[in-house]
């Protein structure tokens, strides 16, 4: 193993949405407000600042939240006495992705500005980096060894040949529009203690929600981020949470790149929280590999293979992870990091320097562009810049792209929480296709806000 190299200190994060841990810029960097992203993910984490506290001075983003939220009650036709603003945590996790369009973004941007110029804060802690460290070095024997033991961990069968009959499935849908009734007086800010079932029969009308076909649990095109697949509602020997299923459709045309394979794994609630647990792991150790997934065939493969190894390791060191499922996330985290470095890295860093020309010094957007060109400000993205200052008729879809990442960002900001707001929204608005990894994590809180399973630490 090669000996590690101190390296320079790099400022690390103070608090906010964009916080990303050491490890997980490549894999999980296209979380988003809703989808929480650490992510993710980062990826992406919750909105700085409670809706259970709402500042002093209410703000525009709070504003346009209680007006959409006033429009989904209007929407479902069942009227609640006094709504309140749910918590952050509600919102990302019951509603739909494109609930945050453009004009939310902004004030939320907007807002958590606000909220960082009026809090104190201490000086950053710089966090020591270190040089290469490609991990452990297998052996195509322990390799062998590990995989052998994944695959005596084989997943149950599955019977998807034996079907509920009509009661049965009439029960299960009732009970499923409860859930949605649930969501929706979640979504109003009802507190949770007064939605379990007992309380929610007596308190709020269910006979009218369950005639409502806004609460039909097998609509997918509707206000929540979630439902029941009805092909699933029909098997026998699933369980609710295993009919459980996340849109693939949001800002982009579609959310998840597999998600037809997502649905057909039928985990469990422990398998897929082990899932994101080895995940996190496996994009925290072998962050070395980022520097190596764009090279050619013949440089990549060893790296490949050695990452592959690393990875079926790792998997062994949980129960719930089979062969299948190991390979999977190792190729997903391969795929996603490539992408990554191709289209999005560095594209934050070149947003701050734009920005800083044209709202500092007063430039155009293409004389910025040219000065950070010229400058070979952010090498990663040389290539894009070109691109955009290469483009016979104007600079639209770079500067249409950068005004909706940098809209609600206060001057008075410092450069380093600038470019973690721009990042947040590049992810949200540049996402990447999401991972299984996102899919699991977002499917176990919605799970667990209902009351489908118990709450479990979940990695966010």
């Amino acid at each position: 193993m090669p000996q590690k190299r101190r390296r320079r200190r790099r400022r690390s994060p103070r608090e906010g949405p964009s916080r990303r841990r050491r490890g997980e810029v490549g894999a999980s960097l296209s979380g988003s407000l809703v989808e929480l992203e650490s992510s993710s993910t980062t990826s992406s984490a919750p909105p700085s600042g409670s809706l259970d506290e709402p500042p002093a001075r209410q703000s525009r983003y709070h504003e346009i939240l209680a007006s959409r939220l006033a429009r989904l009650q209007l929407q479902a036709g069942v009227a609640v006495d006094s709504p309140n603003l749910p918590s952050d945590e509600i919102v990302q996790i019951l509603a739909r992705s494109n609930f945050y369009d453009d004009e939310l973004r902004a004030a939320l941007v907007e807002y958590q500005a606000h909220r960082f110029l009026s809090e104190p804060h201490g000086p950053d802690v710089g966090d020591t980096y270190f040089g290469e460290d490609l991990g452990d070095d297998i052996t195509a024997e322990e390799f062998a060894k590990y995989s052998g033991q994944l695959k005596t961990r084989r997943p149950a069968e599955i019977d998807i040949k034996t079907g509920l009959n009509q009661e049965q499935l009439d029960s299960l849908l009732a009970k499923y529009k409860r859930y949605r009734f649930k969501a929706y007086l979640l979504l109003l800010g009802k507190p949770a203690d007064e939605l379990e079932e007992a309380a929610l029969e007596s308190k709020y009308p269910i006979e009218l929600a369950l005639e409502n076909e806004f609460f039909s649990p097998c609509l997918h095109d509707s206000a929540f981020g979630w439902y029941f697949d009805s092909d699933l509602c029909l098997l026998a020997n699933l369980s609710d949470y295993q009919r459980l299923v996340l849109p693939n459709s949001g800002r982009n045309e579609y959310e998840y790149d597999r998600w037809s394979q997502y649905k057909a794994f039928y985990n469990t609630p422990d398998a897929d929280r082990e899932y994101v647990l080895y995940w996190e792991k496996m994009v925290k150790e072998m962050k070395w590999l980022e520097n190596h997934v764009l090279k050619d065939f013949l440089e990549w493969e060893p790296m490949r293979r050695k990452g592959l190894y690393q990875s079926i390791k790792i998997a062994n060191g949980f129960t719930n992870i089979h062969l299948a499922l190991a390979c999977h996330g190792f190729e997903e985290y391969v795929w996603r990091t490539s992408l990554y470095r191709l289209f999005v890295e560095g594209l934050d860093r070149a947003f701050l320097e734009i920005w800083k020309r044209v709202n500092q010094a007063q430039m155009c957007f293409r004389d910025a562009l040219q000065d950070v060109y010229n400058d070979n400000l952010v090498p990663h993205r040389q290539c894009t810049l070109k691109t955009e200052l290469e483009r016979p008729g104007g600079f639209l879809q770079l500067e249409r792209q950068f005004r909706r990442c940098t809209e609600g960002i206060s001057k008075e900001l410092p450069d380093q929480r600038i470019q973690e707001l721009i990042a947040q929204e590049i992810n949200y608005k540049r996402a990447l296709p999401k991972t299984y990894a996102q899919y699991a994590r977002k499917k176990l809180q919605v799970a667990e806000v209902l009351g489908i399973i118990p709450r479990a630490e979940i990695p966010v």
